[in-house]
């Protein structure tokens, strides 16, 4: 007798389209990343030059936009657990985006700036950087989710690989005024066709998560055991979630990593100048992170898919806090700062796999949209006032070694939250972490 599921496996879709949502997830880590993050350091110091204004101020515009994009968040993500919403809400940010950057070519005045950095930049970035992929890539897989999330992340990588040098050159070649409309159109293009391609879940399609046909044998509809339960997968509701304590351990963990995440990476320019390392060193140094982290994201995908993502976790975050120790050795240009790069990107490089798989395999993909957006809010919190707290630091104390040493005790208490938050299981018709 055949095994039902033999015809579900002749099923498997030639090419599956969850890639093209992973390669949407990739481009908009690029372009996302690359101009408000990895290029936007590099674009700091000659901007406050020209303009008189102090890096921090410079800096100022990204409590307000992560705020706002905060709040959008809320709302945007829910609206992935729609049918419809998906590819109109990423086409029209892609477009907002996408000339929010170019218009910081014009900017004069800081309420030009705050225009345009914040009031459309936020709107733009919420909806096309990469964000929103995390609540919709692993709608699209389960035993390949893994894997998926950490080639979708690489795109961050790439971002830091190729935009501080990019920016660099655009800036000598051009200045930084023309430089801006050049990075904006870059992100138009890579981010406006993709978006239009963006569907929520494969069943939209007729497909199962992973590539498998909905459409199964007759003999299998009869099986007692249906090819469907090779993705089943237990998901909570954000009510079920918010009452749960393995939840707020989730939620503390991510808060306190959270500073690293965009506070130290969008300072890493400025403190290796504050040094004495030259534009094109810094910049060096950032590329060497972003070709590392990209390499990383393929032994990550390995991991992934094999351990559980709560030991993985635990694991990185001790490793994370071991690089930071190591980034307080580098003192100038040369072999020892090339080489923190490179541990850096490996390392610190996994997170972009492993914080969102680590919402997905706690609580299922069917409501994920919803409780991203539900907790969303905390993340905001750090995310909005760590480039600048940290910029604001830097300048005060003149020296960044203090802020590192507290990104590091951040990093040993995310270790602990995440020991502490124990999977949550259902048992009868509750639920037991």
């Amino acid at each position: 007798m055949n095994n039902p599921l033999q015809n579900t496996n002749r099923n498997k879709a030639r090419f599956y389209y969850g890639w093209f949502i992973v390669f949407g997830y990739l481009l908009s880590g690029i372009a996302g990343s690359g101009a408000i993050l990895w290029g936007f350091q590099v674009f700091v110091n000659p901007m406050a030059e020209d303009l008189g204004w102090s890096k921090s101020t410079i800096f100022s515009i990204t409590v307000f936009r992560t705020v706002i994009m905060g709040v959008l968040l809320i709302f945007l993500s829910r609206l992935m657990d729609q049918k419809k919403w998906p590819p109109i809400v990423m086409s029209i940010s892609s477009v907002i985006f996408a000339l929010s950057i170019m218009a910081l070519g014009s900017v004069n005045e800081y309420w030009q700036y705050f225009l345009f950095s914040v009031v459309f930049g936020s709107i733009g970035l919420a909806g096309a950087g990469g964000q929103l992929y995390q609540a919709l890539v692993p709608k699209w897989f389960v035993k390949y989710r893994g894997k998926a999330i950490a080639f979708g992340s690489a795109g961050t990588a790439l971002g830091a690989f190729i935009y501080p040098t990019l920016a660099n050159i655009l800036i000598d070649s051009y200045g930084w005024r023309f430089a801006w409309v050049i990075v904006g159109i870059i992100t138009l293009i890579l981010l406006l066709p993709i978006s239009l391609l963006i569907r929520r879940s494969p069943e939209d399609l007729g497909l199962l998560p992973d590539g498998d046909l909905l459409e199964i044998s007759s003999k299998a509809q009869k099986a007692p055991s249906s090819a469907s339960s090779k993705v089943q997968e237990i998901s909570f509701t954000p009510k079920e979630a918010l009452k749960q304590r393995s939840t707020w351990f989730i939620v503390l963990a991510t808060m306190l990593v959270t500073p690293t995440m965009v506070g130290l990476t969008s300072n890493w320019a400025i403190h290796f100048q504050s040094i004495g390392f030259t534009r094109t060193e810094a910049a060096t140094i950032v590329s060497t992170y972003g070709a590392s982290s990209l390499a990383a994201r393929v032994a990550w995908g390995i991991f992934l898919d094999k351990y559980p993502i709560r030991t993985l976790a635990i694991v990185h975050a001790a490793l994370t806090a071991g690089s930071i120790g190591f980034l307080l050795l580098v003192e100038s240009f040369g072999l020892i700062a090339i080489l923190y790069g490179v541990t850096q990107g490996l390392i610190l490089g996994g997170y972009l796999a492993i914080g969102p798989l680590i919402w997905a395999n706690f609580f299922g993909r069917n409501y994920l949209g919803a409780i991203r957006g539900t907790f969303a809010p905390f993340q905001t919190i750090m995310a909005a006032t760590a480039p600048w707290a940290i910029a604001a630091a830097g300048e005060a104390f003149g020296t960044y070694r203090y802020i590192f040493m507290i990104l590091l005790a951040f990093w040993i208490l995310s270790m602990l939250c995440m020991y502490l938050a124990r999977p949550l299981k259902r048992i009868n018709n509750g639920i037991k972490s």
